[in-house]
C-alpha cells in the first residue's frame, strides 16, 4: 500500500504524465477547452502534490508541539491539487481561499477538545471541496469534534477504553474531510491557545492528550493513502 501511495504521487508529479491527466479528466467534464486548461494548471496541480508531500514528510519529524499546524497545511495543498481535476478554473474567486471553517478563538473554561465544535461557513475551501470533490453538503451548521471522531475505525478502542459511547452519527462525513476539519481546529490551537497546548503536552494527564496524540498518529498514515485513493479513483473513471 506504502509503495502504491508513494507510485501515485510520483507518477503525477511529472509534466510528461500530469498534463495528459488532466486533460483527460477535463474531457470528462465535457470541457471544450481541456488542452489548453490541462497545460496552465499543470505545474500549480504538480506543486500542489509537491508541497502536500514537503508538510506532510515535515510534520512527521516534528514535535507534537507544531504537528497539527504542518498536517493542515498538507492536506490543504493536496486539496487544492484533486479540485484541479474537476474545475480548471479553480480559484475563480477569492472566496474560495478562505478556510471555510471557523472556531471560537477564546475558550471556555475548562475546555475540552472533544466538546469543542466548528462551524461551517458558507464560502470557503471546505464546503468548496466538500461539493465540488464529494458531492456532499454537511446537513448543520456547527459540529464537534467528538462527532468527527468517534466515526473513525483507529479511534474505537480508546472511546471504548475511557467507557465513552460509541453510537455513531446517523451520516458520517467522508473521511478527507473529517480530518480537514479536525486539523483545522487543532490548527487553530496551536496559533492561538498555546498555553492549554502547552499545559496539555507537559502534564498528559487529560483525556484530550490521548486521544489528539493518537489521532495524529493515524492521520500520519491516513493523509497520503486519501489522497492517492482519490486520485487514483480518477484515473479509473477516465482510462
Amino acid at each position: 500500500m506504502k509503495e502504491d501511495t508513494e507510485a501515485i504521487l510520483t507518477y503525477l508529479q511529472v509534466t510528461a504524465h500530469t498534463r495528459p491527466f488532466l486533460s483527460a479528466c477535463y474531457e470528462k467534464i465535457e470541457n471544450r477547452k481541456a488542452g489548453q486548461h490541462a497545460y496552465n494548471n499543470a505545474e500549480r496541480f504538480i506543486y500542489g502534490l509537491n508541497f502536500g508531500q514537503e508538510y506532510w514528510k515535515a510534520a512527521k519529524d516534528t514535535p507534537l508541539s507544531v504537528q497539527p499546524l504542518l498536517y493542515y497545511y498538507s492536506l490543504t495543498h493536496y486539496l487544492k491539487s484533486c479540485l484541479l481535476t474537476v474545475d480548471p478554473g479553480y480559484p475563480a474567486t477569492a472566496k474560495v481561499l478562505a478556510h471555510g471553517l471557523s472556531t471560537r478563538k477564546r475558550k471556555k473554561q475548562h475546555y475540552r477538545f472533544l466538546e469543542d465544535d466548528i462551524r461551517i461557513q458558507p464560502h470557503g475551501l471546505f464546503p468548496y471541496a466538500a461539493i465540488h470533490l464529494f458531492n456532499y453538503q454537511p446537513d448543520k451548521e456547527k459540529i464537534s469534534m467528538d462527532e468527527l471522531m468517534r466515526p473513525l475505525p483507529y479511534m474505537q478502542w480508546i472511546y471504548h477504553y475511557k467507557n465513552i459511547s460509541t453510537e455513531l452519527p446517523e451520516a458520517p462525513w467522508p473521511e478527507f474531510l473529517t480530518h480537514f476539519a479536525i486539523l483545522y481546529n487543532l490548527s487553530m490551537l496551536v496559533r492561538y491557545e498555546g498555553e492549554w497546548w502547552g499545559e496539555m503536552q507537559q502534564l498528559k494527564d487529560r483525556d484530550d492528550y490521548v486521544f489528539i496524540v493518537h489521532y495524529l498518529q493515524e492521520t500520519s498514515k491516513r493523509i497520503p493513502l486519501l489522497v492517492s485513493q482519490w486520485l487514483k479513483d480518477q484515473f479509473t473513471g477516465i482510462i
